[in-house]
């Protein structure tokens, strides 16, 4: 029998069916940033407090297969997904294939600073993997956990046999006519005719029922896949592949959850290949399912990926950090001790759609003016944070020049809490921790006309990244002649504002650093506030 098309075969063939989805591709729209000055497109579900990032198959395949776990898991993270530069929505990103698997951790990086997220949560399906452990290798303080679906071992033990193994079940599964092998070709097939083909005989053979992989595969397009990127990432990924050593000294700091199908093409030797790295790995086997454990088996599916998600590290300190990047700050005053020490670019604020305060950090400012505002610029701050993070230490630093007379007014479900300068320090917070403290802040400052209060930075910074935040706040001047006249950032989706006569109060969700500004017209008022 003539196979002058397996070598190509047997690389394109791992986790096939990240090019597949619904017939409609992505189901929602795309978003863009830039990566080595080229527009690349992805797509993003959900605004919790942790950011996902799922890693497609292949390699070589579009991801639009993973959005059925994007879509499951939004409703408790920041869940991301794209295809990679070369393929699918990004096909017009590659400019060479040299050097490409670099180039895509770059990618993943770039990402990940224009999202603010300080760290990433990776799931890898297949290839998808692998991927998650090469931008580890390089990033590895940027990785909150890793979770390996129907993955391929490191040393790709589970490969050797691949082919085989596809034979095997297309002549289990009658997909092999005995008078003529779709198999058999007198001369090397082309792309298309080869894309055709693994649609038609090898994609089935990937699920528990073929009846379903072949529904599935009709779903698949020809834009989807890119074999000229799939010749490339495997060689260099065989030429720099990932070292048990690097593995083992993750997995002490980091979860690392392997989750496959018993039946699974790459089974028992995927798992055998990370067992023999990592001994003690969590891992569930999930039974009646190939390699789409989310199609084949959904429910069973997403209990074990929920568990996954919560499986704990053997040393979760983040003890690689340094004391700077594992400090938690909460500022609304401007002064931010660690920014320098952090060492990141200013981040600009984006506002998110409204999220519940049941459980997500959330603080309320309340600021009263009065005559003796008008006078001097300072005024009475009432400070509440709810659902503090549960952490060891954590302390929320004021503006020296533009804070006095701080004190606690409350506190619930944090061991100790006391003044220390222009700051709060606390130890032993516990879940669902909070604070208020009482200050007089320098509030007002004079402009034409009138008088401007501006805020800020509010923020909830962790290494170079942000989780998003709310943040009320309410201004009150009883009995003065003052009107907002204007307020930025300017109402939209994420900023809701409602106002009395001598009340403002507005509500912000967002993420990265906010510093709004209000602004107050006069009525009848001649004597400005004094800078004293």
């Amino acid at each position: 029998m003539y196979r002058s098309s397996l070598p190509t075969l047997f690389l394109i063939l791992l986790s096939y069916g990240a090019a597949f989805a619904n017939a409609n591709g992505y189901p929602n729209p795309a978003s863009q940033f830039s990566s080595d000055q080229q527009p690349l497109k992805y797509h993003a579900q959900g605004y919790g407090q942790h950011t996902v990032l799922l890693l497609g198959g292949g390699p070589g395949f579009s991801s639009w297969n993973l959005t059925p776990l994007q879509t499951h898991l939004a409703k408790d993270y920041r869940v991301l997904l794209m295809d990679m530069r070369g393929i699918g929505e990004n096909q017009a990103g590659l400019k060479q294939t040299e050097g490409l698997l670099d180039q895509w951790v770059q990618d993943l990086e770039s990402l990940r600073r224009f999202e603010q997220a300080g760290q990433l949560i990776l799931i890898g399906h297949s290839w998808g993997a692998l991927m998650a452990q090469y931008y580890a290798r390089q990033h590895p303080t940027r990785v909150a956990r890793l979770i390996l679906l129907n993955p391929v071992d490191p040393e790709r033990l589970a490969m050797r046999h691949l082919v085989e193994r596809i034979d095997d079940r297309r002549q289990q599964a009658g997909l092999v006519n005995q008078q003529h092998d779709d198999w058999e070709h007198p001369a090397p097939l082309s792309q298309t005719e080869l894309i055709k083909q693994q649609l038609n005989q090898v994609l089935p053979t990937y699920f528990y029922d073929i009846q379903q992989g072949q529904n599935y595969a009709r779903q698949f397009s020809l834009n989807d896949l890119s074999l000229e990127v799939n010749h490339a990432i495997w060689p260099q990924y065989q030429a720099n592949p990932i070292s048990p050593d690097f593995l083992q000294t993750l997995a002490k700091r980091r979860a690392i959850e392997f989750i496959s199908c018993q039946q699974d093409l790459l089974m028992p030797e995927a798992l055998k290949g990370y067992k023999a790295i990592l001994p003690a790995i969590s891992y569930q086997l999930l039974d009646q399912c190939v390699h789409f454990p989310w199609e084949e088996t959904p429910d069973t599916f997403y209990h074990a990926l929920d568990l996954a998600m919560q499986t704990l590290a053997p040393e979760d300190d983040f003890s690689d950090l340094s004391e700077a990047d594992r400090a938690w700050l909460l500022d609304d005053s401007g002064l931010d001790l660690l920014l320098d020490a952090l060492a990141a670019t200013e981040s600009k604020v984006r506002f998110v759609e409204p999220f519940s305060l049941d459980e997500h950090y959330s603080m309320r400012n309340q600021i009263d003016i009065t005559p003796h505002s008008l006078e001097t610029g300072w005024a009475d701050l009432v400070q509440c944070h709810a659902n503090l993070d549960a952490v060891a230490q954590l302390q929320i630093v004021y503006n020296e020049a533009h804070t006095r007379n701080l004190a606690i007014l409350s506190q619930d479900k944090v061991d100790f809490a006391w003044i220390e300068g222009a700051s709060i320090q606390m130890q032993g917070l516990n879940k669902g921790a909070e604070i208020c403290i009482y200050a007089e802040t320098f509030a007002l400052q004079t402009m034409d006309g009138g008088y401007f209060i501006e805020r800020g930075p509010f923020m909830r910074r962790f290494l170079d990244g942000y989780f998003p935040m709310h943040v009320e706040l309410t201004l009150n001047w009883p009995g003065l002649k003052l009107q907002p006249h204007k307020i930025l950032p300017l109402p939209q989706p994420g900023l809701v504002i409602s106002q009395t006569h001598d009340a403002l109060s507005i509500n912000y969700w967002f993420q990265g650093q906010l510093k709004p500004r209000i602004e107050f017209k006069t009525i009848g008022l001649d004597n400005p506030l004094k800078h004293q």
